[in-house]
């Protein structure tokens, strides 16, 4: 499975192929059933995902996580023939709570910090 999750590196396909599996144990299901039920009703996998948005917003989880969520399934579906196209809205979705006050290194840090 996780060669075919995705077509990017091995190393999204590891990390899209978890945190498949962490929504799955989350939400009760398992991705073969999100397979049969996004197939056959679209409205079902709709109300799914906007669930699983609204559970991870009350966990407090940032916004960026919850779309990289959100991408993990799309590609477990697509994959697998199920074209999910609805925008489903996540708010905070560029946020990045870990990054904030954060700055990339100057050259010189860079030099100093691998010596």
């Amino acid at each position: 499975m996780v060669r075919h999750l995705c077509r990017g590196s091995k190393v999204t396909a590891d990390v899209y192929t978890r945190r498949l599996g962490s929504i799955c144990t989350l939400r009760g299901t398992n991705p073969s059933e999100l397979v049969t039920q996004g197939r056959k009703d679209e409205e079902w996998l709709c109300n799914f995902l906007m669930d699983l948005v609204s559970e991870l917003e009350r966990q407090g989880k940032a916004g960026s996580y919850i779309v990289s969520n959100l991408k993990a399934i799309k590609s477990w579906l697509s994959h697998n023939g199920v074209e999910f196209k609805r925008r489903i809205k996540v708010r905070g979705a560029d946020d990045t709570p870990t990054l904030r006050g954060k700055h990339a290194l100057t050259t010189g840090q860079l030099v100093t910090s691998l010596i």
